[in-house]
Order: structure tokens, then C-alpha cells, then sequence
């Protein structure tokens, strides 16, 4: 049976949930090897800092740039995670409040 999971950051959490099962997933638990594990531990870090923990209802640290290249990488992940895990794991993408299965919803 193919397993289902997400790419979704969240604060101070491992990027990779469970679909079927809610459960935060080590990357150090999947199949995946150590260059795509320290670009998933840089891109959730990455996502912490955009946080004002002095003030978590207020705006977010980040610079448009920021946000932006949050986004790409978080797309460029995506692809990886779907290259090194395919054909046991189907990877979806959580992004603006969807979740996408397939790259061509990320332009509707």
C-alpha cells in the first residue's frame, strides 16, 4: 500500500506529516538521503524565523524576498521528496491553505 504524506512546515515541527495518520515525521525516518534531510531542516528553520515569538499574532519577519524564495524551495523540495520516495509514497504539498497533489494546481 502506498504511504501518503505532506510537505507542510509548522513552527518548531519536522516538515513531513502523515495524510492517513496525523503524525510529524522525521525525515531521518523516510528513505531519503542526507542532502534533501539538511535542505528540509534549513527550509523548516527557515520557516521558524519568520515568527516574532515576542509577538505570534503579529507580522511576519520576512521580506517579501523571504517569502519567495520560502516558496520555491518549498516547491523545489516537493520535487525531491516525490523523486526520492516515489513509487511507495505519494507527496502532497501544503501551500496558501491547499493541498496539492499534482504541479499543475500550483498555477490555479
Amino acid at each position: 500500500m502506498v504511504k501518503r504524506i505532506k510537505l507542510m512546515a509548522d513552527y518548531t515541527c519536522y516538515p513531513i506529516w502523515g495524510i492517513d495518520e496525523i503524525a510529524n515525521i522525521s525525515p531521518e525516518n523516510l528513505p531519503l538521503t542526507v542532502e534533501t534531510i539538511r535542505r528540509l531542516d534549513a527550509w523548516a528553520k527557515l520557516f521558524d524565523g519568520s515568527l516574532n515569538w515576542d509577538d505570534p499574532g503579529g507580522k511576519s519577519l520576512w521580506s517579501e524576498q523571504d517569502a519567495q524564495f520560502f516558496g520555491q524551495e518549498g516547491v523545489s523540495l516537493w520535487h525531491q521528496l516525490c523523486r526520492e520516495l516515489s513509487p511507495d509514497y505519494e507527496v502532497y504539498y501544503f501551500s496558501d491553505g491547499a493541498l496539492i497533489r499534482h504541479p499543475d494546481e500550483l498555477n490555479t
